[in-house]
């Protein structure tokens, strides 16, 4: 692996009449009516050797003619039960050997898949399946029981669960979808989709930090439509502990596929003494991670002694990530090239950039449009600050089963409303200022926690922080800091407090107060849970204070 990756596609141009910022134009590299099975079986064939996929905690290898030949067995497994193409099935399960055969032959068979994380409980499963009722179930055999009540509770009783690891006596499991072994991948044409570039490949939530998730539809045209880094994997190993809950564990497993890179995967989440366990063990070049897991990393007191020298290329994003940080990291994965991506689950991909001081989104990645407008939907110019909408050349199918709220993201000329406020410099670059529904006001100033936590994360006592506002009967909200300390440190509140007095205007400082956690309440996708953190910070300054 070269010392970096090539992004010179991206580039912005900006078109003054329109007020449009537009990213490179580019040819696909694919045809975007095909499924992304039949890309990948082709990729598969093309290099039958090669060892696609390892797991950490079993050592079991699986190269790419038997990951080929066991989602062929899954299709005509799927056609012998006559499942139709369209018809939607539910993964909860972790990271396991048969992952990728069950989605790479539930998408050769034309269906959709919606994903989950193992860490729901019962009642976000019965939130989550109710709205996508699907005809069959996979999950890992630990979980049987809840996802078996879940089902159940919200009528769907007829919905069959089949295990596909720590298998139950008695119950259904994915072996049984294995027992054909005359198949040959290479005899086997996968058919065309049914919908074309319309054809919804994955049901995926949005992240839950400020309510209860609604699904995206993910069609397998988007997925066809982002390849243009595929070429970097090829021949290097590649880490990401995301589950197929989120668009980072589905990247993962497709482009890591289609670039040819040796996958290795984790049956648990991620913990520190793992990633650095299995980056030396396995000597792998590339990651793919939110910036809780980084923060998480360099706080560990067993990063001095770790062995990163093989990272050559980070991919970090999902929210903020603060050049701190990523130098932090750098100390012990000299190596390490990191890269911050901007994006979601209804655009996929928005903006590159290298990680950098003053902490841009970057420029525009392929084919991807965007416009910044102001409360009334006018478009603003270079650095004039209002909502990021995006548009691609494909259609979005929405919110699955919510066309209110896909109507509210999505208007009739294809324009995505993000809910992101920033604005483009100059130079074509992208700053983002913080979630519209993340800005809060003190004294009838706006106030940016984003902007708080970078200047925060410039300490090197501190490993990651969370910043909120307090609700105040006069003051409307006040800032307030959550703070995770590295081993060791014995910086105090009144000095980050102070630091924060010393760098940023009188409405930023932190009146609510600064307070120190082990750690914060996040998603299953590793997003801090910013409403939860406030929660938090509302309890503890009340009970330092008293009510407002």
């Amino acid at each position: 692996m070269s010392d970096s990756v090539d992004i010179s596609v991206f580039k912005t141009f900006y078109d003054p009449e329109t007020k449009i910022w537009r990213g490179e134009k580019t040819e696909y590299n694919y045809n975007p009516e095909d499924s992304i099975a039949s890309l990948v079986l082709k990729k598969l064939l093309e290099n039958p050797d090669n060892i696609g996929q390892v797991c950490y905690q079993t050592g079991n290898e699986l190269t790419n003619m038997e990951i080929a030949k066991r989602t062929v067995q899954v299709a005509k497994y799927f056609e012998k039960l006559q499942l139709q193409q369209c018809d939607m099935i539910g993964l909860c399960a972790s990271n396991t050997d048969y992952i990728a055969p069950l989605v790479f032959g539930a998408l050769a068979s034309g269906l959709c898949i919606s994903t989950l994380d193992p860490s729901f409980d019962k009642d976000g499963i019965k939130h989550v399946y109710s709205l996508t009722k699907p005809r069959m179930m996979f999950c890992d055999g630990q979980l049987y029981e809840k996802v078996r009540e879940a089902l159940d509770e919200c009528g769907l009783t007829a919905t069959k669960i089949y295990t596909m690891c720590d298998h139950i006596e008695g119950v259904p499991s994915i072996m049984e979808f294995f027992e054909d072994d005359s198949v040959d991948p290479r005899e086997f044409r996968v058919p065309p989709l049914k919908e074309g570039v319309h054809q919804s490949a994955f049901i995926v939530c949005t992240s839950g930090t400020t309510g209860l998730p609604k699904g995206v539809c993910i069609s397998h045209a988007t997925f066809v439509f982002n390849t243009y880094a595929v070429d970097n994997f090829n021949g290097n190993t590649f880490l990401c502990f995301s589950t197929l809950y989120w668009v980072s564990g589905l990247f993962t497993l497709i482009q890591g596929t289609l670039g040819n890179a040796r996958r290795i995967i984790s049956t648990k989440a991620f913990n520190v003494d793992d990633f650095f366990d299995i980056v030396q063990r396995y000597k792998v070049n590339i990651i793919m991670v939110p910036p809780s897991q980084i923060a998480l990393a360099v706080s560990s007191d067993k990063i001095a002694q770790a062995d990163l020298s093989s990272l050559s290329f980070c991919m970090i994003g999902g929210s903020a990530v603060s050049y701190a940080l990523t130098e932090k990291f750098r100390k012990y994965a000299p190596n390490a090239w990191c890269v911050v991506g901007y994006g979601s689950s209804e655009t996929s991909g928005i903006a590159v950039t290298p990680s950098v001081p003053n902490s841009p989104v970057g420029t525009l990645v392929a084919n991807v449009e965007v416009r910044i407008i102001d409360d009334d939907g006018n478009s603003l110019g270079p650095n004039e600050t209002g909502e990021l909408c995006v548009r691609t050349p494909l259609p979005w199918k929405g919110y699955y089963g919510n066309p209110t709220a896909t109507k509210e993201k999505y208007d009739a000329d294809g324009w995505i409303y993000t809910g992101d406020v920033g604005y483009f410099n100059d130079e074509g670059v992208l700053f983002l200022v913080d979630r519209k529904c993340d800005i809060r006001k003190y004294n009838n100033f706006h106030f940016s926690p984003t902007d708080i936590e970078l200047v925060i994360s410039e300490l090197p006592q501190v490993a990651d922080v969370c910043v909120v506002g307090i609700p105040h009967s006069v003051h409307g909200f006040l800032p307030a800091a959550c703070v995770i300390k590295r081993p060791d440190s014995e910086i105090s509140e009144s000095e980050i407090y102070q630091y924060v007095v010393d760098r940023m205007q009188d409405f930023e400082h932190l009146r609510g107060g600064v307070y120190f956690v082990e750690s914060f309440p996040e998603t299953p996708s590793g997003k801090v849970i910013r409403r939860k953190v406030a929660e938090m910070c509302e309890k503890l300054w009340k009970e330092k204070n008293g009510s407002d």
